[in-house]
This record gives structure tokens, C-alpha cells and sequence, in this order.
């Protein structure tokens, strides 16, 4: 049914209103919210008039027209029960990082545009059922972070050691001009890997279509070149180790909402890659290399968490607690059976709701106690009872506490590891999860736990910030609670994409 591709339209509709009308205060703030809840209600009413609860698959092909009918590239898109978990998560997150902007005194209009236009791109991206509409899709997504970090930025320069201490220190590191261009180098060079990965595939084949590709007997998958050309690209848009150096300094450089969108949902979209393209349709040349993939996520987790534990800056403590979080689930997808596949959806989710409170708590500690420092920060139990409980709680949801979504996912993981019969291989995320307990208990202890008697700085979370974090938390006890709805939800189609 047509009707669910006016998410892509609703948002472009939305950059023009607010624009039109930049100096009516109200409208440039909550209209963008109230777009994005209708976006929600869309995809509910897609949910509900296709009957996707009951149903085990659901696959709908949307063509609207041919863009080169010559290499057999149309604007065409696929509804899945998949890409519709990943829509819902991916409109939670901009409305979190929408609700962050609600302070913002500079130039509010066009930050609400950009993230606006973010939504589009990864609307479509996930959507996409072309190849190279995928990738138009994927470049409208990132392109804008550019402008967000070097308008709206820290510029908080780092202590730098070590033998490139010189060369680091004279690029400012820290700066929000370092990381702009940082994370524009990183994942334009990304993307041109992306880009001739697909193009390989599309004019080897003779068809960009990514359902037609799927219904060719997996040909593909002997392409190894291409393969890596997209493992790579992918890889590094997903902050895979090595290629994750552009994301401490893209979330310790970003505002509170380019952090919540970057690791809430654009660390993902090198995920949607994985599901969409390289599994199902070069499944030979994963499982050959799933090995490489492992070790990579394995340092992912492992690294990751012990440089999160050196950090004293709370939103670089949080990035590479992202960088570790990720790497859970590229090990999932290693695993190639459909309780692995279920466990990375499932912990793509649950780390998108819970990074972005993570950020957004965050973001309100800085704007309201003046630093991001866990040694300056104290008292804040005492001073700010509801943000630092809701600190609390969102650093229990990364560690994967029972009851919260991360649980699920981290057991569902673990499961898929000895199934797949890589015993051993278990040591990586339970040891990564003992990195994670020690370093945010700690970090509870020092800014919330921690009195003061001089701390009288008592400011805490106002109406709207209330409202979204308590929505945030209601989500991730829901699917820690009741996991089956949402296990059942993506299990048939996480046995297709695998092959079996």
C-alpha cells in the first residue's frame, strides 16, 4: 500500500512549513514532534490493515518508476516486517533527538530541517528495494551531520598523548571542526567503497533490484571484491574496529541531538546493509568470512569497553560503550543461524532506545551542571533526583539488566553463540559485559552517589524532558518483559534472510 511511502514526503513537507514560518516559536518546535508521531501513526495503520502480528512473512514490492531502464534501476521499494521494527525505531529516535533540540536558542528552524531530512534518507534506506536507490537514500542520511556538528557542536578540546601527540594537538582535537570533518572523511570514504561494492553487483547481474537479485540462486555471493568492498563500507559506517575512530570524536563533537541520531540510528544503517544486502544476497562470502567478522566485533566489544572505562568525559564514556554495544551485534550476525539474526534486530533496537537516553541524559547533565566531567560531577542525587535516577537507569539498560531490553537482546546473543557451537567464543561478551558493569558503576558512584555539602546547584528535568525519557524507559521494560511479541514478530523473516 502506497500510502506508507508519505513518511518519505511528510518530513520535506515539514523543512518547508517551519521554514516558512522560522519566526513562530511554536510551530518550529513542535510541529517536526507532531509530524513524527503521525509518521508513527502511518506505520501502525500499515501494521494493523496488513495484519502483521498474525503473519509469519510479509513482503510488499512498491515500483513507481524506471530512473535508468537501461541498467534496470527504478524507484522501487520493499515493506518487510523487518525494515517496519526498523521504521518504528528509527522515528522513536528522531523524535528523542527532536525533543533535545526544544532549548535550543541558535538557529532551531534549520537544525529541525536537517534532522528532518535525516529522517528521509533512512526512511528510505530502509525501504529501498534498488540497489542504488539504497545508496541515494544513504547519502541523503549522512550528508547533513556535517552541518549540524560544525554548527551546533562542542568544541571542547582533549589531552592528547603518546607518539602522535604533536599531530593530533596541532588538528585540535576535540573541536567540533576536527570531528565534523573527521566523520565527513570517514563515511564519504565509506560510501565510495558502498558505491562500487553495489555497482559490481548491479551491472554484473544485470539488475539493481535487491528482490530480483534475491530470487537468482545467491550468484553473487563468488563476488569476494565486492564483498569486501561493502564489508568495509558498511563496516566503517557501523563503527566497526578498525574503521571506528570517527565516532568518539562524532558524538563528543556533536549536540545532544546529532549524538542521539548518531548512535540511536546512522551507527545502524551499516547494519541495514548487513541485513538487506550482504547476507541474504552474498551468503557464501559471509559465512566464508564470518571468521574475520568475529574477530573484528570481538575487539569491537573487548576494546571498546576498556576505553570507555579510561574515559572522564560522560559522552566519550557513552561513544565507546556504543563502539562496544555494536560489536555484540556483528558477532550475532557471524553466527549466521536465525536466533543470531534475532539477537543483532533485537540489539540494534535495544541499543538505539537506550543510547538515546543514555545521550540525552547526558546532554541535559551538561546543559544544566556546566560539564560533562565525571570528576567535576557530584551531589546529583541530592540536586537532581529524576535525572540522575534516569541516568541510573539508562546505565543499567546498557549493561543489560534483567527486566530491560538489553537483557534479551545479550542473552538471545549468547544463545546464538552456542548454537552455532563456538563455546568458547562466549568468554567475548561476558567479559565485555563485566567491563561494562565495572565502569558505569563506578560512574554512578562518582556524579550520582557521591555528596557534597558546597553542591547546591538544584536543577532538574522539566515537562518535556520528562515525558520522553519515561517513554524511552516504558519501551525498554516492555521488550525486556514481554521479548516473545517481539521475537515472534521478526522470526520468520530472520530465517529467510539467512537461507534456511
Amino acid at each position: 500500500m502506497t500510502f506508507l511511502l508519505s513518511i518519505l514526503l511528510i518530513p520535506l513537507l515539514v523543512s518547508l512549513l517551519i521554514n516558512l514560518y522560522s519566526s513562530k516559536d511554536r510551530i518550529v518546535k513542535y510541529l517536526p514532534i507532531f509530524s513524527s508521531l503521525i509518521t508513527l501513526l502511518i506505520i501502525a495503520i500499515y501494521i494493523n490493515q496488513n495484519d502483521l502480528i498474525i503473519k509469519n512473512t510479509h513482503q510488499e514490492l512498491i515500483k513507481l518508476y524506471d530512473l535508468f531502464p537501461s541498467l534496470n534501476v527504478s524507484m522501487s521499494f520493499s515493506v518487510t516486517k523487518i525494515s517496519i521494527a526498523l521504521l518504528i525505531l528509527s522515528n522513536i529516535t528522531i523524535i528523542v533527538a527532536l525533543f533535545s533540540t526544544l532549548k535550543t536558542e541558535k538557529r532551531l528552524s534549520e537544525i529541525n530541517t536537517l534532522i528532518s531530512i535525516i529522517s528521509v534518507g533512512i526512511y528510505g534506506l530502509i525501504l529501498a528495494d534498488d540497489l542504488f536507490v539504497f545508496f541515494l537514500f544513504y547519502e541523503i542520511a549522512i550528508v547533513p551531520m556535517f552541518l549540524i556538528v560544525m554548527n551546533w557542536g562542542y568544541a571542547l578540546p582533549r589531552e592528547v598523548s603518546g607518539p602522535f601527540s604533536k599531530i593530533l594537538n596541532s588538528l585540535s582535537v576535540g573541536t567540533k571542526n576536527y570531528g565534523a570533518y573527521k566523520i565527513t572523511l570517514y563515511l564519504l570514504s565509506g560510501s565510495a567503497l558502498i558505491f562500487l561494492g553495489l555497482g559490481i553487483i548491479g551491472i554484473s547481474e544485470g539488475t539493481f533490484s535487491i528482490s530480483e537479485l534475491l530470487t537468482s540462486e545467491r550468484k553473487i555471493s563468488s563476488n569476494t571484491f565486492a564483498y569486501f568492498l561493502l564489508l568495509i563500507g558498511f563496516g566503517s559506517h557501523s563503527g566497526l574496529w578498525p574503521f571506528h575512530t570517527w565516532v568518539p570524536d562524532g558524538h563528543g563533537t556533536a549536540p545532544t541531538a546529532g549524538s542521539i541520531i548518531f548512535a540511536g540510528i546512522l551507527m545502524k544503517i551499516g547494519i541495514v546493509g548487513f541485513i538487506k544486502i550482504l547476507i541474504p544476497l552474498m551468503s557464501d562470502a559471509f559465512v566464508e568470512y564470518s571468521s574475520l567478522l568475529i574477530i573484528l566485533a570481538s575487539i569491537n566489544i573487548i576494546y571498546g569497553a576498556f576505553t570507555a572505562m579510561m574515559q572522564d568525559d560522560l559522552k566519550y564514556l557513552a561513544a565507546y560503550a556504543s563502539l562496544s554495544h555494536i560489536g555484540y551485534i556483528f558477532i550475532a550476525l557471524a553466527m549466521h543461524n536465525h536466533i543470531g539474526m534475532n539477537g543483532a534486530i533485537v540489539q540494534t533496537i535495544s541499543h538505539g532506545l537506550t543510547i538515546s537516553l543514555l545521550f540525552f541524559s547526558i546532554g541535559i547533565i551538561h546543559a544544566t551542571k556546566g560539564t560533562r566531567s565525571i570528576k567535576e560531577l557530584n551531589s546529583m542525587m541530592d540536586n537532581s533526583p529524576i535525572l540522575s535516577s534516569i541516568f541510573i537507569f539508562a546505565a543499567f539498560a546498557s549493561i543489560g539488566f534483567p527486566l530491560t531490553s538489553g537483557f534479551i537482546a545479550e542473552f538471545l546473543i549468547m544463545n546464538s553463540i552456542w548454537v552455532a557451537n563456538h563455546h568458547l567464543l562466549l568468554a567475548v561478551p561476558l567479559f565485555g559485559i563485566l567491563i561494562t558493569t565495572l565502569y558505569m558503576f563506578r560512574t554512578i558512584k562518582k556524579i550520582c552517589l557521591k555528596f557534597r555539602d558546597d553542591n547546591k546547584n538544584k536543577i532538574d528535568l522539566d515537562r518535556n524532558e520528562r515525558i520522553i525519557c519515561y517513554a524511552l524507559i516504558a519501551l525498554i521494560c516492555l521488550i525486556g518483559i514481554f521479548p516473545n511479541f517481539l521475537i515472534k514478530f521478526l522470526n520468520g523473516e530472520s530465517i529467510g534472510i539467512i537461507g534456511i
